[in-house]
């Protein structure tokens, strides 16, 4: 019994040992079909015990490795589009405060805009109250004092206008026309005074 133990002990390298609960299985290059990935029932001292071949090993590495790979990527892809959610909620938020904005400057900018027409409406009203009064009370003094020349028809003046007129075009400097313009000055006066 003690050569079948040693034996047993040299075909099963110490590194391929497992524990499984309170038994111990080793794995053992059994000369069973090649690739075949199941386990194999050993008997050990007390008849129990498992023996996992070197393909299914691999194949529980293996898989063990693409479990972690898919959990590492789905924890990386969900990252992402945590990401992404937030950085659309922040777009939607900032779009949201430029509506705000916007809406809230149009509503300023109407309300500016609606008292500008007013007052250009009032301004308009004023002038013309302003002409209406001016030409009322021109025909009033009309009526006391009588319609005066009416300058820019008839021959008021006429040659000295000329005159004036003729000047300006001949010279560039305005100072030489100073007398003529002193004279029609003076033809003004006296033909409102006589009238």
């Amino acid at each position: 019994e003690r050569e079948r133990e040693r034996e047993r002990e040299r075909e099963t390298p110490a590194n391929n040992k497992f524990k499984m609960g309170n038994r111990s299985s080793s794995t053992k290059n059994l000369s069973a079909s090649p690739g075949a990935a199941s386990a194999v029932e050993d008997e050990g001292d007390d008849g129990s015990g498992i023996v996992l071949s070197p393909e299914l090993q691999d194949k529980i590495v293996h898989d063990f490795n693409n479990t972690i790979l898919k959990e590492e990527w789905s924890k990386h892809q969900q990252a992402i589009l945590k990401r992404a959610s937030e950085r659309e909620i922040s777009n939607a938020q900032r779009q949201e405060e430029i509506e705000t904005q916007f809406q809230e400057w149009n509503e300023k900018n109407t309300s500016v805009q609606k008292q500008l027409d007013k007052e250009i409406v009032d301004f308009k009203d004023q002038f013309v109250q302003s002409y209406i009064d001016v030409s009322n009370e021109v025909g009033r003094m009309e009526g006391k004092i009588g319609a005066g020349p009416k300058f820019g028809e008839g021959k008021a003046c006429l040659n000295t206008r000329v005159n004036l007129i003729q000047c300006y075009k001949e010279n560039e400097d305005t100072r030489a026309c100073n007398d003529i313009m002193a004279a029609l000055e003076r033809c003004v006066t006296k033909t409102i005074t006589t009238h």
